[in-house]
C-alpha cells in the first residue's frame, strides 16, 4: 500500500522532526526522526512494506518493534486525515 500527505496538509521539518499543519482544522501534528523519516519515505512513493525495512535495518531495531511502532503512527495519520492512500 501506498501513501500520500492530504491535500489540506502542511509538511514543515524543524530539525530532524516532522510538523504537519492541518490547514482545514488549524491543529499541528508533531512527529518524531524516526517517524519523519517513515513519512519522507511515504512520500518518495515508496510502499510502507520497503519503507518500514529501511527504518529497522538504519536504526538496528528488529522488524516486530518497528512494525507495532509504524503501525501504530500510519494508523493516527489515516485517522486524522493528514495522510491518505494512493489510488
Amino acid at each position: 500500500m501506498k501513501y500520500q500527505l492530504a491535500e489540506h496538509i502542511s509538511l514543515t521539518e524543524v530539525d530532524d522532526e516532522v510538523v504537519l499543519l492541518d490547514l482545514n482544522k488549524g491543529t499541528y501534528f508533531g512527529i518524531n526522526h524516526v517517524g519523519a523519516k517513515f513519512l519522507k519515505a511515504l512520500q518518495a512513493n515508496e510502499s510502507y512494506e520497503s519503507a518500514l525495512s529501511k527504518i529497522a535495518i538504519e536504526y538496528q531495531m528488529d522488524m516486530q518493534t518497528i512494525s507495532n511502532d509504524l503501525k501504530t503512527l500510519l494508523k493516527q495519520l489515516l485517522e486524522q486525515e493528514l495522510i491518505e492512500e494512493k489510488a
